[in-house]
């Protein structure tokens, strides 16, 4: 009898795992639809509460609570669901508890918590009461963040072709750009900026939580991407600034600025990437040069980073190698002291012949743009690098004061008549008028036709009509912005480069003319005075950034930790508009050499 009796319960608490485990594997069709897009997502996905039943003789109850999500923000809504059997065949009653927040319906088996809209963790109880009064509850944990953001604001640069006509403040050298399309990879999150540029995440209730995210921002021909760092205090946002260059075909260039980017201001950060059978692929091992600088692409993500060796913003150019691709080269890219400068490479293979038409990518002046220097230089960037011999060959160019002073056009080589012609790089082109426009008047310009074609072959797309207008600056007399080293400077290299920087553009060949240079060494008393004829002896002179920055290297080392002081006696030099520098005569400074 007692044998008997043993298998009876035996076989009871056997069909007790049994039913348990069935409802487990139940799905429902019943459930609320959740004002958050998870709760859309199969059964595969809800996460299933505990389940605790209080111990007697008959059989209870046997719950189980279904959820999509065990992390929600501040006042976020959670949909649940509980499934519950009498194993004797019994109706069930449920009720539902939260140790915070507020159960705000119910539903059959369905209920909506509301989280509260501090930070806690919070246990929500399903109570399962059969007809003997036995009982059985489900409990289930869901954790409340805080309602922290990601905000992104994008940027272009208005020199651009494909922004030259957004509107934006007259004196802003960028606009705000609208539809651009971002993407966190990590919660799974999209988003489109509005007017104003501006995108916002609600990081702590996306599809995902995560402590990075790759972001990807795409706007028509445009696309970089960077890691972001989703580490921030409850209530408290990220905020990144993203601004896009011209760049160039097949070459994204941006500039990054932000929470997400403060360790790594003043470097270039280069993606290199290939389409391979209709999908967009890192590439490894492809070595990137930015200025004196060098890295090779990882293997994981295509990516390398890369130092400066610029002081201060201003511009370098790189180059991407690697075996059986097209080398890319040439080509300009910003740096910003107070950024990171992102490049998305798409390399082609060896022998790949280009799909896209030749293209400007940008120009200037930009549309509307105001104090645009009355010596110039107009200048014209193209997406590659161009067939020079013939780039005016077969070109109508019309200029017009908008005073009503006359109308120029100029058609064909006859161009270089009214302008100086200087290609900065492969891909740079600057026109520099050969007299002065008029100052603080308002011009337009307009291509009517420009037939032109690339080093490869490729036909310049069309740019008939292509116009904009802009007004030229007072003119004033050029001034000095910085000098290095400064005054009282102390461990400045031993050989340079000492520079000065101006406010315009400067004839080089004017420096030359009267000039006396003084140098006298403090320790010793030594002086020696330098004109035109000896500074470029001595000292090697280049002009750099539209002729707005000098530099002089000295051939020989000046004596480590040696004091000097440097004096300018006389110069004549002047812009390019032919007005003198204000203030030049009698500079001075006075600084000591480090060791090196």
């Amino acid at each position: 009898m007692k044998t008997q009796n043993l298998a009876k319960q035996l076989l009871y608490a056997v069909l007790c795992v049994l039913v348990a485990t069935l409802i487990a594997g139940c799905t429902s069709a019943n459930s609320i639809s959740s004002l958050n897009p998870a709760a859309a997502d199969p059964e595969s996905e809800l996460n299933i509460g505990s389940t605790e039943t209080k111990t007697s003789g008959d059989p209870l109850p046997v719950v189980v609570i279904y959820a999509t999500r065990n992390v929600v923000g501040p006042q976020a809504e959670l949909n649940l669901r509980a499934e519950a059997i009498d194993p004797a065949g019994g109706q069930v009653n449920i009720a539902w508890e939260a140790s915070d927040g507020d159960i705000i319906s119910t539903e059959g088996s369905n209920a909506v918590w509301k989280a509260p809209n501090h930070t806690s963790t919070n246990l929500i109880t399903c109570i399962a009461t059969d007809v003997r009064g036995g009982q059985a509850k489900a409990e289930y944990s869901v954790d409340v963040v805080g309602n922290s953001t990601y905000r992104l604001t994008i940027y272009a640069d208005r020199t651009s072709i494909l922004t030259g006509r957004f509107s934006a403040e007259p004196g802003s050298p960028v606009v705000p750009i609208s539809g651009a399309r971002i993407e966190l990879a990590a919660i799974g999150e999209v988003g489109v900026s509005d007017g104003s540029g501006m995108v916002e995440f609600n990081i702590d209730q996306a599809q995902a939580l995560a402590t990075s995210t790759l972001v990807t921002v795409k706007y028509l021909t445009w696309e970089v991407s960077y890691n972001a760092s989703l580490l921030v205090g409850d209530g408290l946002r990220i905020m990144d600034e993203l601004t896009f260059y011209p760049g160039y075909n097949e070459v994204s260039v941006a500039v990054a600025r932000g929470d997400s980017f403060l360790l790594k201001r003043g470097m270039i950060e280069v993606t290199a990437v290939e389409n391979s059978a209709g999908e967009v692929k890192p590439i490894a091992e492809v070595t990137v040069d930015a200025g004196a600088s060098q890295a090779v692409s990882g293997s994981s993500d295509g990516r390398a980073i890369l130092g400066s060796n610029i002081t201060g913003n201003g511009e370098t150019t790189i180059r991407l190698a690697r075996n059986g691709y097209q080398t890319i080269e040439g080509y300009y890219v910003p740096v910003s002291i107070d950024g990171l400068t992102l490049v998305n490479a798409r390399l082609s293979k060896a022998g790949t012949i280009p799909e896209l038409d030749a293209v400007i990518s940008w120009t200037r002046p930009y549309m509307n743009q105001t104090a645009f220097p009355v010596s110039g230089p107009f200048e014209i960037g193209f997406g590659q690098v161009m067939e020079k011999a013939s780039i005016f060959n077969d070109i109508n160019l019309m200029i017009q004061n908008k005073s009503g002073a006359g109308l120029i056009a100029l058609n064909g080589p006859v161009i270089e008549q009214h302008f100086r012609i200087v290609w900065k790089s492969d891909t740079v082109l600057q026109l520099y008028p050969r007299q002065p426009l008029a100052a603080s008047t308002r011009y337009s310009m307009t291509i009517s036709r420009w037939n032109a074609r690339a080093a490869d072959g490729r036909m310049l797309k069309t740019y008939e009509g292509l116009y904009g207008e802009f007004t030229t600056d007072a003119d004033p007399s050029p001034s000095i912005v910085s000098t290095s080293p400064k005054n009282g400077d102390t461990d400045v290299s031993r050989s340079g480069p000492f520079a000065i920087r101006f406010d315009r553009s400067m004839q080089p060949d004017s420096l030359y003319n009267d000039l006396e240079i003084e140098i006298t060494s403090l320790d010793s008393g030594a002086k020696m005075v330098l004109d035109g004829t000896s500074l470029r002896s001595n000292f090697s002179v280049s002009w750099k950034e539209n002729n707005t920055l000098l530099e002089l290297v000295p051939y020989r080392m000046l004596r480590a930790g040696g004091s000097y002081l440097i004096r300018l006696n006389e110069c004549n030099l002047v812009s390019e508009s032919g007005k003198a520098v204000k203030d030049f005569a009698n500079l001075w400074g006075q600084f000591k050499t480090g060791n090196m």
